[in-house]
């Protein structure tokens, strides 16, 4: 019998940040999911102070790639192509999800909308503490508070998402 093929996440500053903030890193780079993102997201992460999420770059357990000059122009093509709402650094997840035939992890709407478009798996935050706990790496009760601290510090999910996962995982807990 084989192994299952390898899964490859790209991942948008946003759901790195969220990873940080909530303390799921160790439990993510459990999963076996190869975790890649740009040199733009990097910067990004820097500028923004993100030290723990920084350090999973010098591990090596967040693979980053440094684009070339026509890579670049791929993605501004690509950034004119999405509309006015996507960012630069954004889009250079998506050509990379697109060049790597990986799934994009992102929170940011017109990112995602725009990977549905192109026909790759697109994900959030949310679908990772999904995961997190469908594989029992993190425990229903846990979930709910970190994605209640992730709340509390105005990070942005679809509200009724939450209370479905809030409610179902809470429920658990008394199971």
């Amino acid at each position: 019998m084989s192994p299952p093929p390898l899964k490859i996440a790209v991942q948008d500053a946003n759901v790195l940040i969220d990873m940080e903030l909530a303390g799921l890193f160790d439990l993510w780079f459990q999963t076996g999911i190869e975790t890649h993102t740009t040199d733009f997201i990097r910067a990004e992460l820097e500028k923004g102070g993100h030290a723990q999420a920084l350090a999973y770059f010098e591990s090596g357990h967040v693979r980053e790639h440094s684009l070339s000059f026509e890579e670049i122009m791929a993605v501004s093509d690509l950034e004119r192509e999405i509309g006015s709402k996507a960012k630069f650094n954004d889009c250079s997840v998506l050509f990379l999800a697109l060049k790597l035939g990986a799934m994009l992890l992102s929170g940011d709407k017109p990112l995602r909308r725009a990977g549905a478009e192109k026909q790759i798996e697109v994900h959030g935050t949310l679908w990772i503490f999904d995961q997190l706990v469908a594989i029992k790496l993190l425990p229903a009760g846990i979930a709910a508070a970190k994605l209640e601290h992730l709340r509390s510090l105005d990070r942005f999910f679809p509200e009724a998402e939450c209370h479905t996962r809030l409610t179902r995982w809470q429920g658990l807990n008394f199971l």
